[in-house]
């Protein structure tokens, strides 16, 4: 098991209470998503992939730590909805690009390597959306946040020809520094 695995499992395990908090991002910004269904990258315990299935999505909720999706599995059952779960670690693209296509993805409060940026579009449907929102380096410079795990301005306009920008934002919410960028797949 990777060190990550074993640091986000351990973390999972040792959490009690509530799930992990819903981004404004998601909550104000879902009616932006297309209809039908949501691959959550980076899911954690679930807090995104459960409002998304209560909004009426078909929901697939994917992390390296399966005490996270333990606890998001929980939760799905006691609100009586249904998420698959996929436990596999982010950087492995072949794994990724076996699991189908879909109508949108959602990250949050993670930053995607150059490798697992590029094969998001191999992920979503023609027209599909992603809608990526995580902590900027204002976060790092007013709260010393890891610096590698902040996304630099702009870092994702010029990726990949295979997604028009349909927004990008630079902003504070609730304390935190954030960048919000909501991507259509154009081919």
């Amino acid at each position: 098991m990777s060190s990550v695995r074993e640091k986000w499992n351990r973390r999972y395990a040792e959490k009690t209470g509530a799930l992990a908090s819903v981004p404004a991002a998601i909550t104000q910004g879902w009616q932006q998503l297309k209809p039908g269904s949501v691959l959550d990258l980076a899911s954690g315990d679930g807090g995104s992939s459960l409002f998304l299935a209560r909004q009426g999505f078909a929901v697939t909720a994917v992390d390296i730590a399966e005490e996270g999706l333990k606890r998001l599995a929980l939760s799905a059952k006691e609100h009586q909805l249904s998420i698959r779960t996929l436990q596999c670690d982010l950087d492995d693209v072949r794994a990724l690009k076996q699991i189908g296509r879909y109508d949108n993805i959602v990250i949050n409060r993670f930053r995607p390597s150059a490798m697992l940026f590029s094969c998001l579009p191999d992920l979503l449907t023609l027209q599909g959306k992603l809608m990526l929102n995580s902590f900027n380096m204002q976060q790092h410079q007013e709260k010393g946040f890891s610096e590698r795990f902040c996304l630099v301005p702009g870092e994702y306009l010029e990726v990949t020809s295979n997604f028009r920008v349909e927004y990008y934002r630079s902003l504070e919410r609730g304390g935190d520094f954030m960048d919000e960028y909501l991507f259509i797949r154009v081919d």
